[in-house]
């Protein structure tokens, strides 16, 4: 139990070869949010998130070399946001809030048979349910999706130096959907000022096949170098496109502390269904997949048994991009969108661990990147609507005397790039009833940087039968006014900065029996 939600987790045996287990969630931070505000509260809007979750575990193992398992879980999410004074939104808008909700079942039935020290076979099959829900003001779209999923990898070593591991990844969904909502903003382009006319398009009981095979070799020539040379093949039904995808990676033990890693891979991404990208009012039906590849290479090194590093730096060749177009198709109508778009990502992880030992254990995680696309007709390269150039987290705990612990969060992350307003100059549309902005060069500035530190204290009690667990976890500790996106007055001639949570306790009780 705790301020944000309460929860309960059940595991028990039965017999000597079977094992059940269940837990469930569910939170309340939306009710104490919208009571703990007052309705007089200088603020625009209320951001309302609820969700609930479930899972259930059992698990078989007849012989050892037999090994069943049922795995069940869902969850449901609605996020909701209430405007206090919707008038803000336009006169094209009805209603005062904005509200996103996505429920979804999973259901996966795995067995292992693992017959000898060279063969080994796993069998998956999954069988789920999503449903979801998006509404702004009058505009809305919904959608349902039963996704069926087979999964068989083999794998069998006919030496200590070659081993194959290959299989099915095969995947079938039915999808029906309906939506009437103007065009939606792509990536890069502006949040819209002013809504368009809204569109109708359903489908219902759509179905999309997407076979797929893939295989892999181990090589291991000399002692310590691994060859992992493979290949995927994919086939997307919904764009009828086939792919072949080779990949390679290789690991040397250089020495007993410090190891090289490399790799190259090619990927595939088909459209995104879920935001229309292939529906022929909103997107294209004649696009194809997104191709990518990637190139990594790393060094890790560890100086101390308890203490691992890890370099990797990364370069991605993004080609085939779904991008924006104004072009028109022989029809007349609009192409909406094309494959026309290229991109770079590049940039280093750096990784440091301290497993536990002398009562303390953390880790230390940074990224430096820089991703760049070009949109479709441009000869130039622009930010990536959320390129963030710095990502550090820093997290440690320390096990004190009498069953104390103590716990520190760090998060620092670059700014999402935004494009300015040019401050007054805002034209005032007479149909809409609305100041239309004019916007800078794309991207060409930042929001503020995000910093938030956490505390986090334990203290457990151990009974003869039962533990009880009592923690305060202290979000924001210095009360930080982290921003979230940047907000204008009606005629654009003021800004300021949409800002997250202050400081925020939780206070929360676990008991194990």
């Amino acid at each position: 139990m705790s301020l944000l939600d309460s929860g309960i987790y059940v595991e028990a045996p039965i017999g000597d070869k079977a094992a059940v287990a269940a837990a469930v969630r569910r939170s309340y931070i939306d009710w104490l949010l919208n009571s703990a505000i007052p309705s007089n509260a200088p603020i625009t809007d209320i951001t309302l998130p609820r969700y609930y979750d479930y899972q259930f575990l059992a698990n078989y193992r007849p012989a050892p070399a037999h090994d069943l398992r049922l795995f069940v879980f869902g969850s449901d999410d609605t996020f909701r946001i209430v405007f206090r004074n919707a008038g803000q939104a336009g006169t094209e808008v009805a209603g005062n809030q904005v509200a996103f909700s996505t429920t979804f079942f999973r259901a996966l039935a795995t067995y292992r048979y693992v017959p000898s020290d060279k063969f080994e076979n796993t069998f998956r099959i999954s069988q789920g349910h999503d449903s979801g829900g998006f509404q702004a003001f009058q505009f809305h779209s919904s959608y349902t999706l039963d996704i069926t999923h087979l999964r068989d990898t083999a794998r069998y070593e006919w030496s200590k130096k070659l081993a194959l591991t290959a299989g099915l990844d095969c995947g079938y969904y039915r999808v029906s959907d309906n939506v009437y909502m103007p065009s939606a903003p792509q990536e890069g382009q502006e949040a819209r000022t002013t809504y368009g006319p809204a569109q109708q398009t359903s489908v219902i009981g759509a179905n999309v096949f997407l076979p797929g095979a893939f295989a892999e070799l181990e090589l291991r020539p000399i002692k310590g170098l691994l060859i992992l040379p493979g290949l995927r093949f994919d086939y997307f039904s919904d764009i009828s496109e086939a792919t072949w995808a080779p990949r390679l990676t290789v690991r040397y033990q250089l020495t007993k502390p410090v190891a090289l890693k490399g790799g190259v891979g090619l990927f595939y991404q088909e459209p995104d269904p879920y935001t229309g990208q292939t529906d022929k009012n909103f997107g294209n039906p004649d696009l194809k997949a997104e191709r990518a590849i990637h190139y990594s290479l790393g060094v890790e090194w560890r100086p101390r048994e308890h203490l691992h590093l890890d370099l990797t730096g990364f370069y991605k060749d993004l080609s085939n991009w779904i991008s924006t177009t104004t072009a028109i198709r022989a029809d007349g109508t609009p192409l909406h969108l094309d494959n026309n778009g290229a991109g770079r990502v590049y940039g280093m992880e750096v990784v440091a661990r301290h497993d536990l030992t002398a009562k303390f254990t953390g880790w230390l995680a940074y990224t430096l990147s820089h991703a760049t696309r070009r949109d479709s007709g441009s000869t130039t390269y622009r930010l990536f609507e959320y390129d963030q150039t710095h990502i550090l987290t820093v997290l440690g705990i320390y096990q004190l005397p009498r069953n104390w612990s103590v716990g520190a969060r760090f998060r620092l992350v670059s700014g999402d790039p935004s494009t300015p307003v040019v401050m007054g100059g805002a034209v005032f549309n007479a149909s809409s009833g609305q100041y239309s902005p004019s916007f800078g060069p794309k991207y060409s500035d930042r929001l503020p940087p995000f910093a938030q530190f956490d505390l986090r204290v334990d203290k457990r009690w151990i009974f003869n039968s039962w533990m009880l667990n009592a923690y305060l976890d202290l979000q924001n500790v210095f009360d930080r006014a982290n921003p979230e996106a940047m907000q204008y007055n009606y005629n654009y001639t003021k800004q300021q900065v949409r800002q997250g949570l202050p400081i925020y306790p939780i206070l929360g009780l676990r008991g194990e029996i």
